[in-house]
């Protein structure tokens, strides 16, 4: 069950620049495309539309999508995990890859609770080149991400070791619970 993500990153972070450029229609057309993670919404076998198939019995592909925009002259940032339906496959399907396929996607949403809560540590009255502090954030953050994702499927050897997919199943969970206080996706810039 190899694992890859993709990454979307839209950084245009001049006040305005978001209502006054082609990014909403574009947001819109990936939409169509995308599962953005909920906690009351898992994967479903159908969610996986690619026609590729890789040696692997499952593909996620996933990311966390970043993006500006302004609300009544206030610089606010959007930061979704996301699943990318047109990427991802399950071979060989059962309950069990399933599960494993999810984690992937679990592991993206806690890495983007952590990119929220960076970025709402910021103390923006104090930055001089935004675009830069979030660049540098939203790296560090997916830094994080690509290897979390490499060591889940190195130590389930790719969902394979039953009990090591528990574990991770359940410190996963945790984590994320721990990171509730970030579970929107908006954060304003304006504290």
């Amino acid at each position: 069950m190899k694992k890859i993500f993709v990454v979307f990153i839209l950084l245009a972070v001049q006040l305005g620049f978001a209502q006054k450029t082609g990014i909403k229609p574009s947001i819109k057309k990936l939409r169509n495309d995308t599962i953005v993670w909920r906690a009351d919404s898992l994967l479903d076998k159908d969610d996986f539309k690619s026609r590729s198939k890789g040696s692997a019995m499952g593909f996620t592909a996933s990311g966390i999508f970043l993006y500006p925009s302004e609300n009544s002259g206030v610089l606010v940032f959007y930061v979704e995990a996301i699943f990318v339906k047109s990427k991802s496959y399950i071979t060989k399907f059962s309950d069990y890859v399933l599960k494993h396929e999810q984690l992937h996607f679990d592991v993206c949403e806690l890495y983007a609770r952590k990119l929220r809560q960076k970025i709402n540590e910021i103390d923006f009255k104090k930055v001089k080149n935004v675009q830069q502090v979030i660049q540098n954030a939203y790296a560090k953050i997916n830094t994080e991400f690509s290897r979390e994702q490499e060591k889940y499927d190195k130590d389930t050897e790719h969902g394979l070791n039953a009990a090591k997919q528990q574990v991770w199943a359940d410190d996963i969970q945790k984590r994320i619970k721990e990171l509730d206080a970030f579970s929107g996706t908006e954060i304003n810039t304006v504290k």
